[in-house]
């Protein structure tokens, strides 16, 4: 996402928006992972009561409705608070540490797949959702708009999940190289 919307020149002092750069990175991955974390919240619960043994507590929504909008308000919160968090990290460094970040999130061929990927699965995920409570395919006692960003934060964990599993040729390739004494970490190649 961010490599085809910014340029990426040679050098990391060239670097132009940086601020804006780092900043949709950070706001991106805090959805992601507030979404994660937000899916865990319902079944967490429910493992919890189950493991005290107490009986589980009747809800007034259905479990989709409260796994989409637990997803929801943890990409919500994940978003916030990485902003805070970016905030404070950053605050009062020189350009050419915003330059250097956000030149090195823009070579990174893994972390521009993986924003391709969720920012997919939100959009999937918003717009399949939002169709399906539109026209009443879901259990659900909710507003359109709470099951649309409930899909979206759902969505973007699905495209995180889907960008891990078909990534795995860069493990079976790191993986051969270990198996083959190659690479920094071979003992014939230590100094």
């Amino acid at each position: 996402m961010l490599a085809q919307l910014f340029p990426h020149p040679v050098y990391a002092e060239d670097q132009p928006s940086p601020h804006q750069i780092l900043t949709i990175h950070c706001l991106h991955r805090g959805y992601t992972v507030g979404a994660i974390v937000g899916l865990f919240v319902p079944f967490g619960r429910a493992a919890l009561g189950a493991i005290l043994r107490r009986p589980t507590p009747t809800f007034s929504l259905p479990w989709t409705a409260r796994v989409l909008s637990s997803a929801a308000i943890g990409s919500v919160a994940g978003t916030s608070f990485l902003a805070v968090g970016m905030t404070i990290k950053m605050w009062g460094r020189e350009e050419i540490e915003w330059q250097d970040r956000s030149w090195r999130i823009l070579a990174n061929k893994g972390q521009n797949r993986e924003d391709d990927w969720s920012l997919g699965g939100i959009l999937l995920g918003a717009v399949g959702l939002g169709i399906a409570a539109r026209r009443g395919g879901l259990a659900m006692k909710q507003s359109l708009w709470r099951a649309t960003a409930g899909g979206a934060a759902v969505g973007s964990v699905i495209g995180t999940v889907g960008h891990v599993l078909t990534s795995s040729k860069s493990v079976e390739e790191l993986e051969s190289k270990v198996v083959a004494g190659e690479g920094p970490w071979a003992p014939n190649q230590r100094a």
